[in-house]
């Protein structure tokens, strides 16, 4: 007995050993290019397995296959697929991979997901990694710039750290946020931690600080840009205003690669106004004299009878002509096996100021990233980490507005060896200093695992926290005479927790297949801002000190917790690759509204039909490669809004009754409103003719935001001056969107492909009940933009008197002019970017263009003849009679209305040459005798040439005339020189 159970167990355990032998065939082969370079880190993978490799350096793999007979498939990022059928084992194989002409195949990262962008059914933008790489930005929204349509980007303010404004198909909020929802590895970003308007946003030269700024443009793969309702309703009560999804760099292959690239360059304002030389200047004060019957005098006229006539100073190059330097060094190591991979880097850059050489813009950081996955391919885990301090000093310029137009021969040193002071003294005011710190920390980590086949579980979860500490010092010798010294303190903090569940399930049915999405969100955000003001300092040594200061003037701060809780899905049918049906659901809940307004459904729907895969088009239409007809509808919300605006609310105001300090209402109770609500509706066409050598595509949209949330103005008599509410108004934005991608040129030799697009954008106040009896009566109009632009209407000047005239509110001439009248609008006519890129061996050329057709304020601030100077254009004023000019006669009489009318109103178009950059790559054989696997030379330039009427009183025409309040410094132009090499 015992020996016939050994014998069965004998015999089990042989079958079993048996049936786990398997013959392993090896496969070896080498990776080209299409001019026979090698391609390393492309990868190898055997169909229907999970066995996959990546070549090495030279372009070489060694795969172990399960059977003779195979199929391989190769792909590498930018290179068509391809599928070889093998039937033998141990053969060395020679494969050339083709460039791919177009990007339909290419992975398009969407919300909670991945499409491509010939099976989209949404309307997304995306930029990769080398085009970010060649552009040497510190903030990496500079980078979208004229490259995407129906995304308008502006640079408000060009000095290190500055803010970036950006608006995805216009504004659609009269007064609640137009800022995208901005994604970073799946973790919601702040758009923004200061408010611009407050006393420590005000007082920063450099503006709004710009969470942005500490993202590392060279660890970022992708941006996408979400714009339709397929697209955004995903992301619900969030997605009004598009989202921007930001992918940082994943670890890939099992090669370990190094690689360090290093760029020294200079920075200089892109451009500076042009304003009266000293000669011009003093003549035109003469004539205002004469005009007015008066004698100069040493008071009224200093520049005429005190200072020197002969000291000729061009204000706008002493503000911001100086030269700057930036520096930037990146450094990553990336490899792993074949399950599992890693990403490592670190980053440093460094910028000096246009305004002062003493001033430093500093950011370093370390991001990284590890993938795995189990022996089985069901269990995934992939971690992200970035960390980024940032220190930020400059000089406080806070009458820079007023300095930019001081006489020519003011003298900022008077006869006594003290500051002259004219309301400002630029050189004085370099001594007040901004010390802006930031640290940042974005935490990602997902956790997929496959519980049956076609079903994924994952979980996503992420942590994300910003602090910024500034400091701002304002010394005696910094302010005029009589002030008194002070420090203002800020500090802000924003830390958010998320966790995001979610199923997803793929099923094949005969020639369809059904993807389905079900997830959920979880977030937790905490703020806390402080603010103080502590002044007379006896030691000004000590200005940090607030317990040195003899007085605390202001001092507050605010707590805040937002919670916000969601249910998504989305199931997305495909059948045949021809006709695909999308649709999205979301409900959202947050606490920044009351309990009957908490819950709020979104939703849409999106479909395409890919005529180009029909047969009989394809035997009729040779040349048409591709085509897809597309549309989408649904609704997507706004919440961008403070905490707590629904409850009644107290604040101290610091002052005290009888010792015991006192509370204030500060907030009227009101839980009635919900959320905006926008209705996105597009249709669109995209096409591929000869191949793809040519992609058209053109997108209408219609996007209608409803229920306006507004601050509702209230009697003042009830002790309070507005309360929270929705509106009843309709804002609308429509547009068109064109899109063109070339491949003009192509061979074994030389490569010319070229991009363009064209926006042309469309806002107006649909609808607003009973409007003129609210409190945006004369700021609003019906049936126009809402980002109207209103004042005195200029009706032009009298050749005879050579005095300017004004309208009253029917446009006639009158003594008492009207001010509400519309004399234009901030929404572009339209705008867009045209990019040229050519390699030639191994050069490469790429050129980038961004236009925009606009109008814009400019900054006069008066007609001439004041003790200012002014803009160069005034040289064309009314001298004598029969003069036709638009430029009143030089006065010593302020003119109260012309700053504020439409004689300040400028066309501001402009062609710029956003983007330049030249490389050149070592050849192969050169780069293998010094053990490197590529060595990369650049030159980069950013901003490099304007074209626009530089003679408008603009400073540049994206960021607009200098403003005393917003700090709109024009964008910095940057050359820069470097190297790239990996090993």
């Amino acid at each position: 007995m015992k020996k016939t159970i050994l014998l069965i167990v004998m015999a089990t355990l042989c079958t079993f050993f048996c049936a786990k032998v398997q013959t392993i065939y090896h496969l070896s082969g080498i990776i080209k290019d299409e001019n026979g370079l090698p391609l390393p880190g492309a990868t190898i993978k055997i169909k229907e397995t999970s066995i996959k490799v990546s070549s090495d350096k030279n372009g070489k793999f060694t795969i172990s296959a399960p059977s003779t007979k195979v199929t391989l498939q190769i792909s590498f990022l930018g290179y068509q697929p391809k599928d070889i059928t093998l039937t033998k084992a141990s053969i060395s194989l020679e494969i050339q991979l083709k460039p791919d002409q177009n990007s339909l195949n290419e992975i398009q990262v969407i919300g909670y997901g991945t499409t491509t962008k010939r099976l989209n059914t949404g309307s997304v933008s995306t930029i990769t990694a080398k085009q970010i790489e060649e552009q040497p930005v510190t903030n990496v929204l500079s980078a979208l710039s004229g490259r995407m349509p129906g995304v308008f980007v502006q640079t408000t303010n060009g000095l290190p750290g500055g803010n970036i404004n950006i608006q995805i198909r216009g504004t659609g909020s009269i007064a609640a946020g137009t800022n995208p929802l901005y994604i970073v590895d799946g973790v919601p970003f702040e758009s923004s931690i200061i408010d611009p308007n407050s006393l420590i946003g005000t007082g920063n030269m450099s503006g709004a600080i710009n969470p942005l700024n500490s993202i590392n443009p060279a660890d970022i793969e992708s941006i996408s840009v979400l714009k339709d309702a397929d697209a955004t309703a995903i992301y619900g009560s969030r997605g009004a205003n598009g989202v921007v999804l930001i992918t940082t760099k994943k670890g890939s292959g099992e090669i370990t690669k190094t690689n360090i690239s290093l760029s020294r360059g200079i920075n200089q304002s892109t451009n500076l106004t042009k304003l009266l030389n000293l000669q011009d200047y003093l003549q035109i004060r003469r004539e205002a004299f004469t005009n007015t019957n008066q004698t100069p005098t040493i008071t009224n006229a200093p520049d005429l009878l005190l200072w020197d006539q002969n000291q000729d100073i061009n204000w706008p190059d002493y503000l911001f002509g100086n030269n700057a330097e930036n520096t930037d060094l990146q450094a990553s190591l990336t490899g792993g096996s074949e399950r599992t991979t890693f990403n490592t880097s670190v980053n440093y850059h460094q910028e000096s100021n246009v305004i002062s050489d003493l001033a430093r813009y500093t950011r370093g950081g370390l991001h990284f990233n590890l993938n795995h996955r189990s022996a089985d391919q069901k269990f995934q885990l992939q971690l992200t980490n970035s960390i980024i301090l940032d220190n930020n000093r400059s000089p406080n310029l806070q009458g820079a507005s007023s300095g930019l137009l001081l006489p020519p021969n003011f003298p900022l040193i008077n006869t006594s060896g003290n500051y002259q002071w004219r309301g400002t003294n630029p050189l004085a005011e370099m001594n007040a200093t901004t010390t802006a710190k930031t640290d940042n920390i974005i935490t990602n980590i997902n956790l997929s695992y496959e519980l049956f086949n076609n079903l994924n579980f994952k979980l996503s979860t992420g942590y994300s926290k910003i602090n910024t500490n500034q400091v701002q010092l304002f010394p005696m010798r910094s302010l005029s005479p009589g002030s008194t010294n002070y420090t203002q303190y800020g500090q802000n903090s924003n830390q958010a927790y998320l966790v995001e569940p979610q199923v997803n399930y793929q099923k094949k049915i005969n020639n369809s297949q059904l993807s389905v999405l079900l997830g959920g969100t979880y977030q937790e955000k905490s703020g806390r801002d402080l603010f103080l003001r502590s002044s007379d300092y006896s030691n000004e040594e000590l200005m940090e000190d607030i317990a040195s200061a003899a007085t605390v003037d202001i001092r507050s701060n605010n707590n805040t917790n937002y919670k916000y809780l969601s249910i998504f899905g989305r199931a997305t049918y495909n059948l045949n690759s021809k006709y695909i049906l999308n649709l999205t659901f979301r409900r959202d809940g947050s606490s920044k509204f009351g309990d009957g307004n908490r819950f709020g459904n979104f939703g849409a729907i999106g479909a395409a039909w890919l005529f180009g895969e029909e047969q009989f088009l394809k035997d009729r239409l040779g040349f048409l490669s591709f085509g897809k007809l597309r549309s989408s509808y649904g609704t997507t919300g706004n919440d961008q809004i403070t905490d707590y605006q629904y409850l009644s609310t107290y604040s101290s105001q610091g002052y005290t009754y009888e010792g015991i300090s006192t509370l204030n209402p500060s907030r009227i109770h009101n839980a009635n409103f919900h959320w905006e609500t926008t209705r996105k509706l597009e249709f669109a066409l995209e096409t591929g003719f000869l191949k793809n050598r040519i992609l058209f595509n053109l997108n209408y949209y219609r996007n209608r935001s409803v229920d306006q949330l507004v601050q509702y103005n209230l009697p003042v008599i009830t002790g309070f001056a507005s309360y929270q509410a929705n509106l009843p108004a309709i804002v609308q934005n429509t547009g068109w969107e064109l899109e063109l991608t070339t491949v003009n040129l192509q061979n074994h030799n030389i490569k010319w492909s070229s991009t363009f697009n064209l926006t042309i954008p469309k806002n107006k106040l649909v609808s607003f009940q009973n409007i003129e009896d609210s409190g945006y009566a004369q700021t609003l109009v019906v049936g126009y933009d809402i980002t109207r632009i209103y004042g005195y209407q200029f009706l032009g000047i009298n050749p005879q008197t050579g005095n300017a005239s004004y309208g009253d509110q029917t446009g006639l001439s009158s003594q008492s002019p009207y001010y509400f009248n519309t004399i234009g609008k901030r929404t572009p006519d339209f705008y867009g970017g045209l990019g040229n890129s050519i390699t030639y061996h191994n050069f490469s050329i790429d050129l980038f263009f961004q236009f925009a057709k606009q109008m814009l304020s400019g900054g006069l601030r008066s007609s001439p003849g004041l003790l200012i100077n002014n803009y160069a254009f005034i040289k064309e004023r009314w001298q004598q009679p029969g003069d036709i000019t638009n430029v009143p006669k030089a006065s010593t009489i302020f003119d109260s209305y012309y700053a504020n009318s439409s004689a300040n109103y400028f066309d501001s178009s402009y062609l710029r040459l956003k983007n330049a950059a030249i490389n050149y790559r070592f050849p192969t054989e050169l780069t293998s005798k010094m053990k490197l696997q590529t060595l990369n030379l650049f030159l980069r330039g950013q901003n490099l040439i304007t074209f626009w009427n530089n003679n408008n009183p603009l400073m540049d025409p994206e960021s607009g005339a200098l403003s005393a309040t917003q700090r709109n410094i024009p964008p910095i132009k940057s050359l820069v020189i470097g190297f790239n090499l990996t090993f």
